[in-house]
């Protein structure tokens, strides 16, 4: 806020300059500074001293984190240097004021009486203080002295390790100890002096929560590797066998090991990559694929017929033949043999060098059309998981155990959670992230109890809006922009939040759009299914009217349905829906949200989802990006070749292409899609209708 007074004229004029002659200048939580961020807060003093027309400025700082280590003259000593580099002026350890501490309790025991440990604590402020236990209690937890008798804090301490320790000097049970010592610290936090009414003891128990640590392997047959999760460059008597972090594919689990690959001596040697991070692209940056259950061709045309690459890296040549798009040429997978220290061209050990940014999975096939500066959408290692993530979900569920107390185990004042964090860039991404979170969370939820409440029967398209919002049971001072408007506004702000609701209920069904956020359906709690689609499935004479294959014509009718099924989630999970809000409506609704429901209800610009279009098609050259092309040779096209009814009538591609154009024609004469007019691109083009 001082850097944005200096830097703004208006109030540079006003405040800065109502501050000449600055006598003092207070610095609240003053940190042991260094680098770029130790230069700033520095030139910043400077600059105020000379806005403020104030050479003789006192400087104060306060803080209790600069120095915590050795003795007090030792701390004196790197605070003053600290503080002598900031403020510019000369600071003598001698001008260092550290704290004074005082017990609470009375001299700590020699010991504590066994018979202390089965009774209960005492409640009274002038008993407790003057109990063993709780004076032994703030010697272990709290006090210690240095070598001058003085007393300082005690480093935190674990309340199962002092147990141990009591249990040593009693004879009793650790579980007795433990329970007597948490019992004590309640006493005492609910103790209060008869004139400060400050509690006894104001502890606070801390609990670490650590994320994962990263899984390292060394370069050998899955059967045979070693594995670790100590940071290592090498395993240990090994005789310099390599140890390469592991990445996991987050839609199949397939790993991957992470490697910069370096040209030396003309031959190719791996070394670890400590992240997931791209760097410029090249080929240095990269991961092995090792999967000697299902290894990367060396082939290009067994690479094709296999469909191992993703339908956008292909296109037809001037032949009718397809080929790989010269511009993914080069990021191509690489079969090369590798031996245990990382040298490419030794050992016996296949392998497939996948060069950076990560494009496709090369066993599940999952890709995405964007590149990425990082990895981390398609690839996780087991120490990443989500700041952000792991924060608003540990308050969400600090929060709910808070309000789910009963009114006599926590006074309601200290139901409360407080969050701190170094600068308001973090505060604002993690206030928005939470926000996110807890919207995300209600939504899903209200749709769940939705789901709940409707039984077996389901919701349809018609009324899962109203039944949602129902759900939600929020009242319009939770999401009326006015909600102190007549009843007719609050009405029209009622059914703008339905669309709303709707809207976003729809935007969670794509596929893998929120990375640490699975959809209610990838997590198991969620089916949908299409109306009408088992009866279409049993009219022969639809199939006879609409449908040139006579494999599909003569299938079962349980087949057919199967295959609409799987044909339409594929559609619905690439948002190729033809629904109201995904269209020009959105528009409409995003003004509409705008002046009739709070900030967290509205719809933004960037809330406009890209909807994709099927195409019953390869896909060609210059072809849309973002399209879904059910191809004869592709994922869905394979799915046909593996099917049971499909596999011994041995479908060619042009066979397996006229299924897919059949399946739409039928789907869509029936009105389970839409052909697209508008589209930019010739006739098969289909969206799932939202009914």
């Amino acid at each position: 806020m001082l850097e944005l007074m200096l830097t703004r004229p208006e109030e540079r004029q006003s405040l800065i300059t109502m501050a000449t002659g600055l006598e003092f200048l207070v610095f609240d939580e003053l940190h042991t500074y260094r680098g770029r961020q130790g230069a700033d807060v520095a030139l910043l003093i400077r600059r105020v001293r000379e806005a403020c027309r104030a050479p003789a400025v006192q400087c104060v700082g306060t803080s209790a984190t600069m120095s915590t280590q050795g003795e007090d003259d030792d701390q004196r000593a790197v605070v003053a240097e600290v503080a002598t580099g900031i403020f510019g002026t000369t600071v003598r350890p001698g001008d260092v004021i550290t704290e004074t501490l005082v017990r609470a309790t009375d001299a700590p025991p020699g010991s504590v009486p066994a018979e202390r440990i089965t009774q209960a604590p005492p409640r009274s402020y002038d008993e407790l203080r003057t109990d063993p236990l709780a004076r032994w209690i703030e010697s272990r937890f709290g006090l210690d002295t240095d070598s001058t008798g003085r007393l300082i804090r005690r480093h935190p301490g674990g309340v199962e390790d002092a147990a141990d320790e009591l249990a040593a000097q009693t004879g009793h049970t650790t579980e007795a100890c433990t329970a007597a010592v948490r019992a004590t610290l309640e006493a005492g936090s609910e103790a209060l002096h008869p004139v400060t009414e400050r509690p006894l003891f104001a502890f606070r128990l801390h609990q670490f929560l650590s994320k994962g640590d990263t899984v390292y392997a060394t370069l050998e047959h899955p059967n045979q590797r070693h594995l670790t999760r100590n940071y290592q460059l090498e395993q240990p008597g090994s005789g310099g066998k390599i140890l390469l972090p592991m990445a996991f594919c987050r839609d199949c689990g397939q790993e991957y090991l992470t490697v910069w690959r370096d040209e030396k001596a003309g031959s190719a040697v791996y070394t670890p990559r400590p992240d997931t991070a791209a760097g410029a692209g090249g080929a240095q940056d990269g991961f092995l694929y090792v999967a000697p259950a299902d290894p990367w061709p060396s082939d290009v045309a067994e690479i094709i017929e296999q469909r191992k690459l993703p339908e956008s890296w292909l296109e037809l040549d001037e032949h009718g033949q397809e080929r790989i798009k010269p511009t993914y040429q080069g990021r191509l997978p690489r079969p090369v043999t590798v031996d245990a220290y990382g040298i490419e061209g030794r050992g016996e050990l296949e392998a497939a060098f996948v060069p950076a940014p990560f494009r496709f999975c090369l066993r599940c096939g999952v890709s995405d059309e964007r590149v990425r500066g990082k990895d981390f959408a398609y690839l996780a290692t087991l120490s990443q998981e989500g700041r952000s993530s792991a924060t608003s979900l540990i308050s969400a569920s600090i929060v709910r155990t808070l309000t789910s107390l009963p009114p006599e185990a926590l006074d309601e004042r200290a139901r409360k959670l407080l969050t701190f964090v170094d600068n308001r860039q973090d505060a604002s991404l993690q206030a928005g992230h939470f926000n996110d979170f807890a919207q995300v969370t209600q939504l899903r939820g209200a749709l769940h109890r939705a789901l709940a409440e409707a039984g077996d029967e389901g919701l349809n398209h018609d009324d899962l809006a109203e039944r949602v919002a129902d759900a939600l049971a929020v009242g319009p001072a939770e999401y009326a922009k006015t909600p102190d408007a007549g009843p007719g506004q609050l009405k029209r702000a009622a059914a703008t939040l339905r669309d709303v609701v709707a809207f976003r209920l729809y935007r969670d069904l794509e596929r893998g759009w929120r990375v640490t956020m699975p959809n209610l359906e990838q997590t198991g709690l969620l089916r949908v299914d299409y109306e009408d689609l088992d009866w279409l499935a049993q009219r022969q004479d639809r199939w006879e009217d609409h449908a040139k294959s006579p494999a599909l014509r003569d299938a079962d009718p349980a087949v057919r349905a199967e295959l609409l099924r799987v044909l339409l989630d594929e559609m619905r999970r690439a948002l190729a829906i033809d629904v109201r809000y995904f269209r020009d409506d959105f528009e409409s609704l995003m003004q509409a949200s705008g002046q009739r429901l709070t900030e967290p209800w509205q719809l933004a610009a960037g809330d406009q989802p890209t909807v994709a279009v099927a195409y019953a098609q390869p896909s060609t050259r210059g072809a849309d990006r973002t399209g879904l092309y059910l191809s004869g040779r592709g994922k869905f096209g394979r799915y046909l070749s593996r099917h049971p009814h499909f596999r011994p009538l041995g479908l060619g591609p042009d066979d397996r292409q006229q299924v897919i154009a059949d399946l739409l024609t039928v789907a869509a004469a029936a009105g389970l899609a839409s052909e697209v007019e508008s589209a930019p691109r010739r006739g098969g083009r289909r969206r799932v209708p939202a009914g």
